[in-house]
């Protein structure tokens, strides 16, 4: 058995699987509104709760933090790149294969040639939703996935980086994290006046979701230095983090406010050598996030939100979701062993 670095004891894998949390409930409790009036003070509440801690920001903070040290120990970065595109892609084409099943069993009457483009869009994870499909449950075919083109343009920008940052010292980068955070407010500014084709270029664009990215890429660079002040600062830190929510002012940015986008990734970050140290062997946060969109779009199109008590679907929604992950995790691994026998052979 491996011994476990210092930098490897964190509690990350728990952060995961609550950021996928977050972005799972923001959905569901966000559409539970929509279509039906039932537990509307539980959703309203859940759907605050997974704002003020965004999943989306999370998940890059973590991502920047973890995939720094990644290219670090692998050097090559071509390497680097395979290893996170095969990480990526293959359950994502998997995915895309079970959502056309999906639409194409329960709703095969509006499908249209518009379906072609989104199956070749799918291939890269460029996220769309085909015209034809605007009226089928939540209106989206696959409504998270538009993160993960976001996330290879981020890889590919650090890659480009990388040995500019390796030589910079704690100011540069902090000029470098002020650029990246006007960009947010300037890319905010920009989609809210301008809208349109321009608002969606925008959002599919690496530039409002940078900050997160590198402020993770920060901590791990200068790891030495800022993980003994991120722990130390971390339950002050959260407790001054919630009080944001409660100033009466409407605070800009893009996705969430300039200040959460600030100081969540540094608590994030902290907090991962705060919390429990709890390795788990089975992640399936990646498919919960790739997965937990097709079970609301089932939920919504039979109507359960208003046949069935929020908690069965609540706990459908969850076991369903899990349930898939797992699945599709199971069958990307066997199919990738039997591959690679293929081509031993």
């Amino acid at each position: 058995m491996a011994v476990r670095t210092e930098f490897e004891k964190n509690g990350f894998d728990v952060i995961r699987y609550a950021a996928a949390c977050s972005v799972m409930m923001l959905h569901y409790a966000s559409y539970s509104m929509i279509v039906s009036e039932q537990a509307a003070d539980i959703m309203d509440k859940a759907r605050h709760t997974a704002l003020l801690f965004p999943g989306v920001v999370i998940l890059f903070a973590m991502s920047g933090f973890l995939v720094t040290a990644s290219l670090e120990r692998t050097a090559d970065t071509k390497v680097f790149l395979k290893k996170r595109l095969t990480r990526i892609y293959p359950e994502l084409w998997l995915c895309t294969l079970i959502n056309l099943s999906v639409v194409g069993i329960l709703v095969p009457e509006l499908l249209d040639r518009g379906m072609l483009v989104w199956v070749v869009t799918q291939i890269f994870g460029i996220a769309n939703t085909p015209y034809c499909l605007k009226g089928f449950a939540t209106g989206s075919i696959n409504g998270a996935l538009w993160t993960i083109f976001t996330e290879v343009q981020l890889y590919l920008v650090l890659c480009l980086l990388y040995r500019f940052f390796k030589k910079w010292k704690s100011g540069h980068f902090i000029v470098f994290l002020g650029i990246c955070a006007a960009a947010n407010l300037l890319c905010a500014a920009a989609a809210e006046n301008i809208g349109g084709i321009a608002a969606k270029l925008i959002e599919r664009l690496f530039l409002p979701y940078a900050l997160w990215f590198f402020i993770g890429v920060f901590c791990y660079l200068k790891r030495d230095r800022l993980l003994p002040v991120l722990r130390k600062a971390f339950l002050p830190g959260l407790f001054i983090f919630i009080m944001i929510d409660r100033i009466p002012v409407k605070i800009p940015g893009y996705y969430t406010n300039i200040l959460i986008s600030i100081f969540l990734p540094l608590l994030v970050i902290g907090g991962g050598y705060c919390l429990p140290q709890i390795r788990i062997r089975c992640d399936l946060s990646y498919g919960m996030f790739l997965y937990h969109w097709i079970v609301l779009n089932i939920i919504i199109h039979f109507d359960f939100m208003n046949r069935l008590p929020w908690y069965v679907n609540v706990m459908f929604f969850i076991v369903a979701t899990l349930l898939t992950a797992w699945l599709s995790q199971l069958f990307v691994k066997r199919a990738g062993y039997v591959l690679r026998l293929i081509r031993r052979r």
